[in-house]
């Protein structure tokens, strides 16, 4: 099922401002037959996000069709592990040549260990350089041996 979510001002406090992100190349970069460990092909291998590991950075395909033509962002969550259930947000931004980060929008799941499929709208400010910043926000307190780890795919582009 594939849910519109509005752009609206969300509420969210971001756990940690100096944690790394990743580009999608290389977070399963050990991965040299095409297939990880859930299965899925190259093509539709996953990445995760956790507390540790918050963000993931994709660069927009240089070789696709004008990015300006995008009107979406699709984030399609696969795998989520929530043990104590936190509510469970992302933060979608486009981050351009020069580093400056852009608001796209966000989305939360619910149940907060329910996966699916979420649009965000790219509003018209996807430029053909730059990349798309998904971002992980756990709004409540959580201890330090809590566990929460999403799987996502790589994250598309859509016109409709």
């Amino acid at each position: 099922m594939l849910k519109k979510v509005c752009c609206g001002l969300c509420f969210s406090i971001i756990l940690s401002t100096s944690c790394s992100s990743k580009t999608l190349d290389v977070v399963n970069s050990d991965n040299s037959k095409g297939i990880n460990h859930n299965g899925l092909s190259s093509d539709q291998k996953l990445y995760y996000l956790d507390l540790n590991k918050p963000s993931i950075v994709q660069p927009i395909d240089a070789k696709s069709e004008a990015a300006e033509g995008y009107r979406f962002v699709q984030v399609e969550v696969v795998e989520v592990v929530n043990p104590k259930k936190h509510p469970i947000s992302f933060q979608v931004h486009y981050q351009t040549s020069t580093n400056e980060k852009i608001y796209l929008g966000s989305f939360g799941l619910y149940p907060s260990d329910n996966p699916g499929k979420f649009i965000v709208a790219t509003q018209g400010k996807l430029k053909q350089e730059g990349s798309i910043v998904l971002t992980l926000v756990v709004p409540d307190k959580v201890n330090a041996t809590d566990i929460v780890k999403v799987g996502v795919k790589k994250i598309k582009l859509v016109k409709d």
